[in-house]
């Protein structure tokens, strides 16, 4: 009886076909089916914002939504100039930012131990710091974790979260960091470098400048 279900297959596809059939469904081009279904673009974390009137217009912004949790690019903290004269050198819109909890991004410069470490550096881009010209004071941020066991050191992007101060003090005549992440938590991530170029290997590019190891 199978050799019954191609012919009865066919008439109904014909009788589809026949001009009493109504029409099939018109449908958009495929083009236009692509629009209506395209995934939104992901928005980078990476501050754009070109000039110091931009960066204050983003940081202001964000105090003026006052969330419980600011998202912040070290980028858009820095820029300013720093004056150790001034009594206080901080901008309105950075001092306002002190006590605030945030959580940023960026790489870890280590002081001395590269493992159980519980405070480093934080840098906005990790290639920059090795084969461009180092960060100014406004542009590191001091971290101190949480956890009494540390963190081994990474160069991988790290995201921290903590308490924000803001600090203008010297000891023996040296200025001491300007913004220290208290109470601080931290997630390793896949390596995302703002300043490396496109093409940049993190795997080998910092051969022979940071220690030896394997992306975490």
């Amino acid at each position: 009886m199978y050799k019954y279900i191609l012919p009865l297959g066919l008439l109904a596809f014909f009788a589809a076909c026949s001009d009493d059939a109504p029409p099939p469904e018109k449908k958009a081009p495929l083009r236009d089916r692509m629009e209506l279904t395209k995934v939104e673009e992901k928005v980078s974390f990476w501050s754009t914002a070109n000039t110091l009137e931009e960066r204050q217009e983003k940081i202001e912004g964000i105090l003026e939504k006052n969330d419980p949790v600011f998202v912040l690019d070290m980028h858009d903290m820095g820029g300013w100039e720093f004056d150790e004269l001034l009594e206080d050198p901080f901008p309105s819109y950075i001092r306002a930012l002190d006590g605030k909890e945030i959580i940023t991004r960026g790489f870890m410069m280590p002081d001395i131990d590269f493992e159980h470490i519980q405070k480093f550096h934080l840098v906005r881009s990790l290639y920059s710091c090795c084969f461009g010209a180092p960060p100014q004071l406004n542009e590191v941020l001091r971290v101190e974790l949480t956890d009494a066991e540390g963190m081994d050191y990474t160069y991988n992007t790290i995201e921290v979260r903590g308490i924000l101060r803001v600090v203008f003090e010297m000891e023996d005549g040296l200025v001491e960091d300007l913004l220290r992440l208290e109470n601080a938590t931290y997630r390793v991530l896949d390596f995302e470098d703002p300043g490396a170029p496109v093409d940049f290997d993190a795997a080998t590019g910092f051969q022979g400048v940071v220690p030896d190891g394997d992306v975490y």
